[in-house]
């Protein structure tokens, strides 16, 4: 999945979760950086998308390789700490 921040594109890994927790929503590889009130997250982040809505910012929307349109995601949470996605983790 092709997903741009601060006017980088990465080619990105996704997963779609048919069952459990996050049934329906895809899911990144671990390739973001993330920051906190705390700093930033010790280890890079994956990143959660879910449908549009017909309120959605086009500017939020990736696609698939099917494609089917997701929105990105910026909030994650590690070791029970909300983190904000920031852009792409340092390789």
């Amino acid at each position: 999945m092709a997903i741009e921040l601060d006017g980088l594109l990465h080619q990105v890994p996704a997963e779609y979760h048919p069952t459990g927790a996050l049934v329906g929503r895809m899911v990144t590889a671990s390739v973001f950086y993330a920051e906190s009130w705390l700093g930033a997250c010790p280890v890079p982040v994956s990143m959660p998308l879910h449908r549009p809505t017909a309120r959605t910012d086009p500017r939020l929307i990736v696609v698939d390789d099917l494609a089917d349109q997701w929105v990105i995601g910026f909030n994650v949470l590690f070791n029970q700490i909300p983190y904000r996605i920031t852009g792409f983790y340092p390789a």
